[in-house]
């Protein structure tokens, strides 16, 4: 079934349940004082759902879901992807639509959806969208029972996001911070850890197997993120039932310095290192070795999962409330200026079952 054909959610009528992250330096009376200072929203009644802790944010969202079914309101999620992954698999789960604020660093999900990256016109444009009604399909990708909107994988990918993260702590969430992590992980000696990856394609009935030794297999679901790298598959991911499978071999430290420069600057289709195809969906298995969990991750956020590893295209879409895309003609580009959530001031066994991957299969497991 495609996304367009799902039939639509109940219309939220009720309250609006925003659902906030909880960051080292955050200002939420400032985040506050922002948001409820925006004439139009002061005829709503918003409900606040901030954790105590950080890692209260994912049964925050289910709270705050199942809160919306039952009044009949609206979940948004104010924060960044990781935030919005939260929110979304809440919200699918419980059946409503959901909505953003956008508040990340890069802000993928909504700079793809066209979302304004100003927090009071984006509650502006929310608020339109609410009352004109306007509810739009979003597809959706799961590893195993975790979903996913922007993006899931395992190897080298989720190292760098943890190595962000202590950055992060240390020197403030930017996107500087978090491109600069990115690189120092790509060259320190950890990041050489490796997989060994076996691709089947079949072609009437000849089979052929691949192997490859790669670093990372990077599963994409947001267009917006696959075409600012120069993958071609961005096109199959944007028309629909399609994720993109991204795969690094390893490289010397030169060769790794040239794929950075590459995926910078949208080139990653000619990067030797890189192969890349579009598949609905994949199993990831161990063949003689399993271990007991592998650590991947979704949207920013990482999660240690016991394999095998199954990734494929949701069958439900996320509904979320945005306006037509004529209001924003273009979704913001990476240079433009990132808004994050305000801060205070600096005081205060063999190979498992294949799934089809569009005339390929793929299969990945740790080198012991």
């Amino acid at each position: 079934m495609l996304a367009s054909d799902c039939p639509h959610p109940p219309q939220p009528r009720g309250p609006i349940h925003l659902v906030v992250p909880k960051r080292p330096g955050a200002d939420l009376d400032l985040l506050r004082a922002t948001l409820e200072g925006v004439s139009a929203l002061q005829a709503h009644n918003l409900v606040w759902h901030v954790p105590r802790q950080r890692g209260d944010i994912v049964q925050l969202a289910r709270n705050a879901a199942e809160a919306a079914r039952t009044d009949g309101g609206l979940v948004v999620a104010a924060g960044g992807d990781g935030t919005i992954n939260a929110v979304a698999a809440a919200a699918l789960h419980a059946g409503v639509p959901m909505g953003v604020v956008p508040m990340g660093t890069f802000n993928y999900f909504s700079r793809e959806n066209g979302l304004a990256l100003d927090p009071e016109q984006s509650v502006q444009d929310l608020l339109q969208a609410l009352h004109a009604g306007d509810l739009r399909p979003v597809q959706v990708g799961y590893v195993n029972h975790r979903m996913f909107v922007v993006n899931a994988s395992v190897g080298l990918y989720p190292k760098l996001l943890a190595e962000r993260e202590r950055a992060s702590l240390r020197f403030g969430r930017s996107r500087g911070v978090a491109v600069a992590s990115a690189v120092w992980s790509l060259f320190r000696p950890a990041a050489g850890r490796r997989w060994r990856v076996v691709m089947t394609t079949q072609h009437g009935a000849e089979v052929r197997h691949e192997e490859h030794l790669v670093t990372t297999l990077f599963v994409g679901n947001n267009p917006l993120q696959l075409d600012r790298m120069g993958l071609p598959q961005a096109q199959q991911v944007a028309d629909g039932g399609h994720l993109a499978v991204v795969m690094l071999k390893p490289q010397n430290r030169s060769a790794i310095a040239r794929t950075v420069w590459n995926a910078a600057t949208g080139q990653l289709d000619r990067d030797s290192a890189v192969t890349s195809i579009a598949c609905t969906e994949l199993t990831v298995a161990p063949s003689s070795w399993r271990p007991p969990q592998v650590k991947v991750a979704f949207d920013g956020e990482r999660e240690w999962m016991a394999p095998p590893l199954h990734f494929r295209v949701g069958t439900r879409p996320l509904w979320l409330v945005a306006p037509s895309p004529s209001v924003h003609d273009a979704a913001p580009q990476p240079s433009q200026a990132v808004v994050t959530m305000p801060t205070a001031p600096p005081s205060a066994q063999g190979l498992g079952a294949i799934a089809p991957c569009r005339g390929s299969d793929v299969a990945v497991w740790p080198c012991a």
